[in-house]
């Protein structure tokens, strides 16, 4: 056993604030992997009104279509979210990135959440900082999948756009090589205040797949987030950790712990599959909540987020 792993093993629960918990309502997921899935601006709006009720402190959401961009991508959004901020204005949500053509050089893929920063109050912004192969099914013989490549090139303008918005950067970690580039521009005072890293751990069917073929990432294990955590023994960014489809496998222990080491959780069905459980996302939300009871962790008023994440 590492130092390392062993100090973080004997670490006693402690926690400097209280437990955040987000929901991720929606994404590239479909009702074909659950009925339950928030599809079109109606249901993408309530879902968000309901989970905000429930107590999330956040708001995740993809817009109708992700090949949308710039301006166009800025509208969906708006109409995706229009019920929810009418009914409640001071709703914390978030946007995705756009899906951006492989010959677009020019482009940052956040141009519409440089719209939302300034005309809709947008304080934080998702940046995918590497790259991995996402598998979607397998026969016998062969693994059938996509690519996820983000070049530096792009990384340098979404930095760009960040910083000269002032929006927080939610650093998405799929593999340790993204974390590595997460560290080095905040070595490089190049992460916002706001920003957080989001750590992802996937199950055996991963971010999309719908059989237990995941090729991606780090197993959702107590084990493998104490290798996260002393990669980041020198980064003070408020950290996250995502679960994408863990199928049956039993997470409840890796969430007790991050509970107990001060770190939050984002929730939902953009990330959970599970072949047999169909839940909402306020199920999901309500389950951490639960948890987080149990432990003896204060839940997080919606109000004091801000505050927590150092947003301005």
């Amino acid at each position: 056993m590492s130092n390392a792993y062993e100090k973080l093993n004997n670490t006693e629960p402690c926690w400097k604030s209280p437990l955040i918990i987000e929901s991720h309502i929606n994404g590239l997921r479909t009702k074909e992997y659950n009925p339950n899935i928030p599809i079109g601006c109606e249901e993408i709006s309530g879902e968000a009104i309901r989970c905000w009720e429930a107590g999330a402190c956040g708001i995740h959401v993809h817009n109708t279509d992700m090949g949308l961009f710039g301006e166009e991508a800025f509208k969906d959004y708006m109409d995706v979210m229009d019920g929810a901020i009418k009914k409640y204005p001071d709703i914390f949500w978030y946007s995705t990135l756009s899906a951006v053509p492989e010959h677009n050089k020019e482009a940052s893929g956040l141009e519409h959440a440089e719209l939302l920063a300034k005309h809709a109050g947008m304080k934080l912004c998702c940046i995918d900082s590497g790259a991995a192969n996402l598998p979607l099914s397998a026969d016998n013989e062969h693994i059938q999948g996509v690519g996820y490549y983000v070049p530096f090139d792009r990384i340098n303008k979404q930095v760009d756009a960040c910083n000269r918005n002032n929006l927080g950067i939610i650093w998405g970690v799929y593999e340790p090589g993204y974390l590595r580039t997460a560290l080095q521009y905040t070595k490089m005072g190049r992460s916002p205040k706001g920003s957080t890293v989001d750590l992802y751990f996937f199950g055996d069917y991963g971010s999309l797949a719908m059989q237990p073929i995941n090729t991606s990432g780090v197993q959702p294990t107590i084990e493998s987030l104490y290798f996260y955590l002393d990669m980041m023994k020198d980064c003070d960014l408020p950290w996250f950790i995502s679960i994408w489809g863990e199928g049956n496998a039993d997470t409840k222990p890796l969430l007790r712990r991050v509970i107990e080491l001060g770190g939050h959780i984002k929730t939902g069905l953009e990330l959970h599959f599970n072949p047999d459980r169909k839940p909402t996302n306020v199920d999901l939300l309500q389950e951490v909540q639960e948890l987080a009871r149990e432990i003896g962790r204060p839940l997080a008023k919606q109000q004091e987020v801000k505050g927590i994440l150092g947003i301005e």
